[in-house]
């Protein structure tokens, strides 16, 4: 096929859900592949919605991209749509939840709906957000999860004093930071216990002590490498309706590092345990598992072998074909209505 994709490369976003699997259909699957300028006022290539099977759009639903969407279709061209988070439920208060939200929230699910009018198939990590779009007009809807690339697994492991626990964490989980006890179930253990340090990428928790450390940025392609530094992985989630679209890609990316994880049972993670490389905490149990994971160095090599055996069947190069199925599906409905 001939495809082309709209995604920001910048964005962690539009890397695992358009630039990363677009790539791998152009070097695993021979497929010809187009990366689109994303710079609002930037022109296309000449010529270039002519020669196309299947554009592929992740988020974007800005004039700019619907005007391209329509151009394609014009010519003929299939078009995929790609939304990963259910960001109308975004909590208020939280990162970038006024573009979102209110007046420019319904903005932008306007714009989606006329959107949703020209698209062939929209993707989508979750189930719940599948059932999301299709109540709002998706003529078909495929859920594929997100993937690590193969090269980000396993990555080199240093050895350290003490135990470090790490929550990767984008700053929209301040919501999950309020919400859950996190904080004092940390705050706790760095008080009772001189081998516990913390860290968190992203988001920054009010915690005193010189063994807490605050890392605001890491850049995707180094991720596990850092993550590897950790001998615990956290993933809780606050139990409102934005969590419960989400995807498990977190603890996918723990298991890639070779981390252990414990994550709350909600949304994507709720059918996930020891069979992945974690388990499954309630809300009142987090010092409890925290303290168990510290203690037992054995249970924490353990669940990490069984991560590393699961995450090795959760790459790019295993499942490429559901993105190849999902653009063929678009292909062959275009072509249909045509």
């Amino acid at each position: 096929m001939r495809i082309a994709f709209l995604a920001e490369p910048a964005s962690g976003n539009g890397f695992y859900r358009g630039v990363a699997p677009m790539t791998a259909l152009a070097e695993q699957r021979g497929h010809q592949v187009l990366a689109l300028p994303t710079g609002e006022g930037t022109a296309l290539p000449p010529g270039i919605l002519r020669e196309l099977d299947v554009l592929h759009i992740h988020r974007f639903r800005e004039p700019r991209a619907t005007q391209i969407a329509r151009e394609a279709k014009a010519n003929g061209v299939a078009l995929t749509w790609d939304n990963d988070d259910h960001l109308a439920a975004i909590p208020k208060g939280v990162y970038n939840a006024k573009l979102h939200t209110g007046f420019e929230g319904q903005r932008r699910l306007a714009a989606m709906r006329r959107l949703l009018r020209v698209v062939d198939l929209v993707t989508t990590p979750s189930a719940h957000l599948a059932e999301l779009f299709g109540r709002e007009g998706a003529p078909a809807v495929e859920v594929i999860p997100n993937y690590v690339p193969d090269a980000w697994l396993a990555p080199e492991r240093a050895s350290h004093d003490g135990v470090t626990i790490g929550w990767q964490a984008g700053l929209e989980h301040q919501a999950d930071a309020e919400r859950l006890p996190l904080g004092a179930v940390l705050q706790r253990l760095l008080d009772e216990r001189a081998d516990v340090s913390v860290v968190t990428f992203g988001v920054r928790l009010p915690l005193r002590s010189d063994r807490y450390a605050h890392v605001p940025y890491v850049p995707l392609e180094g991720l596990t490498r850092r993550l590897a530094a950790l001998d615990v992985g956290i993933a809780p989630l606050a139990d409102i309706e934005f969590n419960r679209a989400r995807s498990d890609l977190k603890l996918k990316e723990y298991a890639a590092a070779g981390v252990p994880w414990l994550a709350s049972p909600i949304g994507p993670y709720a059918a996930l345990g020891e069979q992945q490389g974690g388990r499954l905490v309630a809300d009142d149990r987090w010092f409890e598992e925290l303290t168990r994971l510290v203690d037992k160095p054995r249970e924490r090599r353990r669940l990490a072998k069984r991560g590393a055996k699961w995450v090795a069947g959760q790459t790019l190069s295993r499942n490429v074909g559901a993105w190849e199925d999902a653009l063929t599906q678009a292909v062959g409905r275009a072509r249909a209505v045509a």
